[in-house]
């Protein structure tokens, strides 16, 4: 999950079970005043917020150290493990105390602090750990990278329910104020849905055109309707959050669900195809979990296939041919580096692509991370060498003689 949606996540969890005592506008002094905090809430949501986002201060290591692989050896390592939460929250509690006293906040007393801090973190890792990218969340006793596959690396929809409550739980709080900021606040969601139906399309991965006018629809029935009857109001800032976190819960829940039905579909995949399965996986793609890519490796190469849930409906099926038996591999497996991205890849390709000058390249992907350009542009099993874009791939160079002359990640073309 991305650092930002970790944030948005930790802040709704702040608000919804940390802020203590909230007053709602309707029951502050007079009709127009604004809603009314307990003075340690600044702290208790700032901290929830930055305790959430945490963990991901390991990509940081990376460029101190000059490692171009520390994506792949570091990122989710021990910032990110189920041992340690304890040991974060302690630290994070023993530096935000003496800066809140610099900045004359007043803070939660410390084991609650201590608490906030533990929670948001486990927040995290609990997210990454839901994602396909693989999380060490047993180190440093044991550095596998579970991956629960359930949500995709990037999910804006889960990014949009845990934000859009505490948009709506602000624009409540003041009501003289509550017509401007609304107003505001839903052509920023609108612009928002907009440039994730731009975005997603330029990535591959688009959807149509009209689901924007829904949630822009959607967006306005959120902010607007409780205002109506003026029942808006009468909410506290902790039950706009909870109610957020509850959406975000059912939303959890429904994409591991579907999870189960679109490995099944895999699974049927590979037993029509008589396929030899080495393993086999289900991961979501954008922008919903109703959109999955089934993976299966097989001794020939790595099979991929897209399609939708529940309906079943495929949208293309392609295998990616596995160059893995010819002599090079042997060599380049010596290279540390290359051992690194084996050990991160879940589905590895090789592929071989001569050079001008006699060189060759040796190149290896991993399955997962390839988008197709159009995942609608072929409907039929289709055969394919070499994926059409891919990320994380890896390239070693051989001289016309068989040597190593170098390697690392392969520049875009």
């Amino acid at each position: 999950m991305d650092t930002i949606t970790h944030g948005i996540v930790g802040a709704l969890a702040g608000k919804a079970f940390f802020a203590g005592r909230d007053v709602p506008a309707v029951f502050a002094k007079g009709r127009q005043a604004p809603a009314l905090s307990s003075p340690t809430a600044r702290a208790a949501i700032v901290a929830c917020t930055l305790g959430a986002m945490f963990p991901d201060i390991d990509i940081f290591a990376g460029p101190l150290a000059h490692n171009p692989l520390a994506i792949m050896e570091w990122h989710r390592n021990i910032t990110h493990s189920a041992i340690m939460p304890p040991l974060w929250a302690l630290i994070l509690t023993l530096i935000s105390v003496p800066l809140a006293r610099l900045v004359k906040w007043e803070t939660p007393p410390v084991l609650n602090l201590f608490v906030i801090y533990a929670v948001a973190v486990g927040t995290h890792i609990f997210l990454d750990l839901i994602t396909s990218f693989g999380t060490m969340v047993w180190s440093p006793l044991n550095y596998s990278r579970p991956a629960w596959d359930w949500i995709f690396i990037l999910d804006l929809s889960l990014t949009a329910m845990a934000l859009v409550p505490q948009f709506a739980a602000w624009c409540y709080r003041e009501p003289a104020q509550f017509l401007r900021r609304s107003i505001a606040i839903w052509a920023l969601l609108t612009a928002g849905g907009f440039g994730t139906y731009l975005f997603a399309r330029a990535a591959g991965y688009g959807f149509p055109a009209w689901v924007c006018a829904s949630l822009s629809a959607i967006f306005a029935a959120i902010i607007f309707l409780p205002a109506s009857s003026g029942v808006g109001f009468g909410w506290t800032r902790a039950r706009w959050c909870r109610a957020g976190l509850a959406m975000v819960c059912v939303y959890i829940a429904l994409a591991a669900a579907t999870h189960r039905r679109a490995l099944a579909q895999v699974q049927k995949f590979a037993a029509e195809q008589h396929l030899s399965v080495e393993s086999l996986a289900a991961l979501p793609l954008p922008p919903t979990f109703t959109h999955w890519v089934g993976i299966v490796s097989t001794p020939e190469g790595v099979w991929r296939t897209t399609f939708h849930e529940p309906s079943g409906v495929v949208e293309n099926t392609q295998l990616y041919l596995d160059a893995k038996s010819i002599p090079m591999v042997e060599q380049a497996m010596k290279l540390r580096d290359v051992r690194v991205y084996l050990w991160f890849a879940r589905f590895p390709v090789w592929r071989v692509v001569r050079r001008e000058g006699n060189e060759t390249a040796l190149e290896i992907s991993d399955v997962r991370f390839v988008r197709d350009g159009d995942p609608s542009a072929s409907r039929s099993l289709a055969r394919a060498a070499r994926p059409r874009r891919a990320g994380f791939t890896f390239q070693i160079i051989f001289d016309a003689q068989g040597r190593v002359i170098s390697d690392g990640f392969k520049e875009p073309e």
